[in-house]
This record gives C-alpha cells, structure tokens and sequence, in this order.
C-alpha cells in the first residue's frame, strides 16, 4: 500500500472511551471483555474510541470517504466505498469512532506504542486513563477491504493529547467493553509509525453503521 493511502486527521477535543493506551490489549470472548496482553499476543492492540456530535462527525465521514474516492482510482480491487470501519451512531445522535494501533507490524516486530502526552505536550506521567477523558486524537484513515469484500476507511492512530484526563472508575470503564464487530482476518501490514517512512497497518473487523435516512452517510443494513 501506497504511503499516499494514508490520510493524517486530528479529532480535536473529544471525549474518549474506553482508552487502551499504557498497554496491548485484546478482547477474551471467554471473559466478554478486553483484557491486558503482550504487544506479541494475538489481536494485541493499543486502542482509543472518542465520541463526536452529529456535526462533527458527519464533516469528519465527508472527509474520510472523500480521501477513500481520491485513492480508488489506484487500486480498482477496492470497490465502492460501504462505511468507516468501527464506527457507531449513539442513541442520542453523537457518533462513536473507533481507532486502533497494532502491537506488532506485518513482519512481526514489536511496533512502537502511542505517544501520549498532556496539555503541556510532555509525555502523560500515567497513560492509564478512563472513559470520560478529553484529548486529541491524531489518526491515519486508510482504505481497506474486510474479509467479507466490503471496502471502507479504517482508523489507526499514533498519537493522543489528553487536556483532562480522568483516573477514577466515575467513567464507563466500570462496564466492560464488547467488541463492535467479529475478528478480522489476517492480514500482512502492521500500524503506522509515528514518523516512520511507508505506513504498515492490519485492517480492523468492519462494523456496518446504519447511522439514519436523515444522514447522507453509505450504509448497509
């Protein structure tokens, strides 16, 4: 995949959920949550979900599937565009997007963890945060196809700025997390460095979002 297949977007000031940035982690089916892991384990990631209201999240999809339009025309095997993989509209309108970063890239060597800093943009001294935290989120969108033949947008992030990050069980972490989609199949890339030349990343297990008639969004039923 080309270094051109890389779309670099900020979420500027969002709630965060079910943040997963001091370590790998992969979901038990066993236990129906996600549970602490090597980098080298199986499904290992580093993960961060963030919350956007209608607005914003819909100027954020215009712009994902448009970089997805662009880069078609480079690889015609992709298809037409179906949705952004792990993305999830809320009850009360706001939309969930979901990012990941491998904990190994495709040749199997440990890939460099997130940068996560505070407001001061120094390194967080606990990156151990809970749900309800505000930040930043840096990503990459990338087109990708699931193991069904569905082309989309996944999300893999590098980066978090947390302006005010919350350490208490007063967030959603107190539930545990089910996973929004079924195990993608393997797949020969790994997460983009930060600063590193050509990206490697796996695609994540699609979630196909209806997100409303009254949205202009592509979605499947």
């Amino acid at each position: 995949m080309a270094k051109e297949d890389f779309h670099k977007a900020l979420a500027h000031d969002v709630e965060l959920l079910y943040p997963r940035l001091n370590a790998t982690y992969r979901y038990n089916t066993a236990a129906k949550q996600s549970e602490q892991c090597p980098p080298t384990a199986s499904g290992a990631a580093y993960t961060v979900n963030w919350k956007m209201d209608r607005e914003a999240a819909l100027k954020l999809f215009t712009e994902l599937k448009a970089h997805f339009n662009a880069r078609k025309p480079f690889n015609p095997k992709l298809g037409d565009f179906t949705t952004v993989f792990g993305m999830k509209k809320q009850d009360d309108g706001s939309v969930i997007f979901k990012a990941k970063r491998n904990g190994t890239k495709g040749d199997g060597t440990v890939n460099t963890p997130p940068q996560v800093i505070g407001g001061d943009k120094q390194p967080l001294a606990d990156p151990a945060i809970w749900s309800g935290s505000i930040g930043t989120v840096r990503f990459y969108a990338a087109p990708t196809t699931d193991p069904d033949g569905n082309a989309g947008i996944s999300l893999f992030f590098d980066a978090v700025q947390v302006t005010d990050p919350v350490y208490s069980g007063n967030g959603m972490d107190d539930f545990a997390e089910r996973p929004m989609a079924k195990p993608a199949a393997a797949d020969p890339f790994g997460a983009p460095d930060i600063g590193a030349g050509k990206p490697e990343f796996t695609p994540p297990a699609p979630r196909h979002v209806d997100l409303g008639d009254d949205l202009p969004f592509d979605h499947r039923g």
